[in-house]
């Protein structure tokens, strides 16, 4: 009995392993991306596919991308399953539209749009409401009062004369806050409270942790990224000024002009190293300083 228990806890944890294997899966993703850019679109959806099934939650900008792939190569069936999750898994049913007139006019699309409702409610019963809505107020402070952005409107009221004379003192707090509640609830990853509240709180994360003061953390959000939490592409902008402000060298892009072959190598062992795509994947203008993406 014990050795079928331990049996069963071996096996179970191999598979926890190989159901989580994020490294894999942004590999193959932009491994995916590559071969769209050079035409083979069919090797690059089988290749989202064997992604997909590499980890138990796949995010929905990469559901986006093979489900655009899958509607210009008119597997329309796959276009459907990729659709579906892209709704239960953002919370957003916009994202679904499409200018293809001959998927739109297939039985496929209209299922899509009748079970709309229905997939939404499997967005919202897996979602922390609690946590959107704590994310939600922090959001309204980091761009409508701290940086008079009055697009971002929300229920709230703050007493004026409570407020620091220098507004950007409440990034710290709001960093403090949404951390607290990391520590509570998790990271606020996709999974965990859906597409926009990610992005919103992934604001939050960039103004704060790009600053010195709050190197501790890096750690953390390395973590997050290995469990396939926060994407890469997302973490790499505010490393990098974290990287120039307080080490004064560039890490994923060459701002400073420095084209070389040897300071690439040493950008892409970078970018390598937090699976983000090489330098190649980029038309570098301005001697490095601006990066245009080819795939």
């Amino acid at each position: 009995m014990i050795k079928n228990f331990l049996l069963f806890t071996i096996a179970l944890t191999i598979y926890n392993a190989r159901s989580q294997d994020y490294a894999s899966y942004y590999k193959r993703c932009n491994l995916s991306d590559s071969l769209q850019y050079i035409g083979l679109n069919q090797e690059a959806l089988d290749t989202y596919k064997i992604a997909f099934t590499s980890v138990d939650y796949v995010h929905s900008n990469k559901y986006y991308e093979a489900y655009h792939l899958a509607i210009k190569l008119g597997a329309f069936k796959d276009a459907f399953q990729f659709g579906k999750m892209i709704i239960i898994n953002s919370g957003n049913k916009k994202l679904i539209g499409t200018k293809s007139t001959s998927f739109k006019r297939s039985n496929y699309f209209e299922c899509l749009k009748d079970s709309t409702d229905f997939y939404l409610e499997n967005y919202k019963n897996r979602v922390n409401h609690d946590f959107i809505n704590a994310i939600d107020s922090l959001y309204f402070i980091d761009q409508n009062i701290i940086r008079k952005n009055r697009s971002v409107i929300g229920k709230y009221s703050l007493e004026k004369d409570t407020l620091p004379e220098n507004l950007f003192e409440l990034d710290k707090t709001n960093w403090q806050q949404l951390h607290k509640l990391i520590d509570s609830l998790g990271f606020p990853s996709e999974q965990n409270v859906g597409l926009a509240a990610y992005n919103h709180a992934g604001i939050i994360i960039h103004h704060n942790l790009r600053l010195k003061e709050n190197e501790k953390y890096h750690n953390e959000i390395f973590q997050s990224i290995e469990d396939g939490k926060y994407l890469p592409v997302h973490f790499c902008f505010w490393y990098e000024q974290f990287q120039t402000s307080t080490k004064g060298q560039s890490f994923f892009f060459t701002w400073n002009g420095d084209t070389t072959e040897e300071n690439l190598k040493r950008i892409n062992l970078n970018r390598r190293s937090f699976y983000l795509k090489s330098s190649n994947a980029y038309a570098l203008k301005n001697n490095g300083r601006k990066w245009r993406s080819k795939w």
